[in-house]
């Protein structure tokens, strides 16, 4: 199910929409959807891939044999 849901840009972008698309609404409509699909996708993956480095950097910190090492559950 479709929803629509107006949208405010300034001039200048809308300027440039408009002779992108030769004001085409139907071009410029699919142009937008897909460059918000495509942040979403791009912010939800890039989320996932920081916390996974964050938890690999925080086990590396930590020398083998040394208590730091051991406390994060990967020595003694």
């Amino acid at each position: 199910m479709s929803k629509e849901l107006p949208l405010k840009m300034d001039a200048e972008l809308y300027q440039r929409l408009v002779n992108r698309f030769k004001d085409n609404e139907q071009e410029m409509n699919r142009f937008i959807v897909d460059a918000i699909k495509s942040q979403l996708y791009e912010a939800s993956t890039d989320t996932t891939a920081d916390n996974n480095d964050d938890l690999e950097s925080y086990l590396q910190k930590g020398s083998a044999g040394s208590r730091t090492y051991g406390i994060k559950g990967q020595g003694w």
